[in-house]
Formats: structure tokens, sequence, C-alpha cells
């Protein structure tokens, strides 16, 4: 099996909009290794909150889904979150954050 390791997606939603971050490629699975969570809000009192989920394709997002939810990241700062998720040809990974200025990305290896 070949392996690729790479950035599997980068994302800077729109707030309170649930967004796909990485979709696993037909016939290839994925290890998501870590995702970091960047609060670019520079003023005072600029926290945010941000949630991750995992399904796979087709099935809406439920509370079972969820690997974070409403976890905070002050303003200026990073939550990394180590992870070692594995999952199959069509999961997907989404985000969600209370401002626009949350960013994420995920780190991993793709296999195929």
């Amino acid at each position: 099996m070949a392996r690729t390791y790479r950035i599997l997606g980068q994302r800077n939603p729109s707030a309170n909009v649930l967004s796909t971050l990485y979709t696993v490629p037909d016939s290839n699975s994925a290890i998501i290794s870590s995702i970091v969570v960047s609060n670019l809000d520079e003023a005072a009192g600029g926290g945010a909150s941000f949630r991750i989920a995992a399904n796979v394709s087709g099935v809406a997002v439920g509370n079972s889904n969820y690997i974070a939810y409403s976890v905070n990241v002050p303003a200026r700062d990073t939550v990394t979150m180590t992870l070692g998720i594995t999952l199959n040809a069509g999961s997907i990974v989404s985000v969600n954050a209370n401002s626009s200025l949350v960013t994420f990305s995920a780190f991993g290896t793709e296999i195929y």
C-alpha cells in the first residue's frame, strides 16, 4: 500500500457554518495525525469556540460524530489536537466555529 503524508485540508469557514475540512478520496483510506485550530482575532477578549466532526459520506452530522464540541480557543492562540483518527473512503471531517476568524488545518496520511 502506498502512502502520502500531506496537508489533508485547510479551511477558514464562515461563522456558525458547518464546513467540510477533508473528504477521504474514493478507494483510499486516511489517518489524521493532527488538527490545528487557530484563532486569528487580535482583539483582547476575542475568544472563540469550535467543533469538529467525523462521519461517513451520506450521513448527516449528529451528536455521536463530534470529536471536539464547543472547545475554546483564545484570541491570538492555537489549539493542536494530536489524534490518529483512521477513516475509510468517503469519510468526511467537518468543522464549525462561532467566529470567521478561526482557521483549521488537518495533517496526516492518505493510504491507497
